[in-house]
């Protein structure tokens, strides 16, 4: 049993915004299963709004693991119909996502998605990229 409060953190880079978000969503996908054991036979819509670019990536990440928990739908292929945020200020997104039903058969977790959320995003410029810090934080409360 992970005890509540564990933190997970990923470090996440990409070129711009959109391939940043998508490193990430791969991310965090990798954290608890081998991608290539997930196919991609559904399609789901997410729509996100928040007031800056750290929120909308918070609220990305816990969308995708939300949908992971709540209708066992593993994502790995993401696809941005409207991706309008700056590095700072409000933004909006609306992707295409595409996975698969969680199959326990084939599906083996290196850790149980149930209790986790993205607990913190901190977005960090370079020269050459843009990086981000993502902590992923166990609630073990029901």
């Amino acid at each position: 049993m992970v005890p509540s409060g564990t933190r997970l953190t990923l470090q996440v880079e990409g070129n711009s915004l959109p391939q940043l978000f998508e490193n990430a969503a791969r991310q965090v996908l990798k954290a608890f299963i081998e991608p290539q054991d997930v196919g991609e036979v559904r399609r789901e819509k997410i729509v996100i709004e928040a007031s800056d670019s750290s929120l909308l990536l918070q609220e990305w990440i816990n969308s995708l693991l939300s949908m992971a928990r709540e209708q066992h739908i593993l994502f790995k292929a993401y696809r941005f119909q409207t991706f309008d945020v700056e590095r700072v200020g409000a933004g909006k997104l609306r992707a295409e996502v595409t996975g698969e039903l969680v199959d326990p058969l084939r599906h083996h977790f290196r850790n149980d998605l149930a209790r986790w959320r993205c607990a913190q995003v901190q977005l960090l410029n370079t020269s050459k990229s843009i990086e981000a810090k993502v902590i992923l934080e166990f609630d073990g409360a029901d």
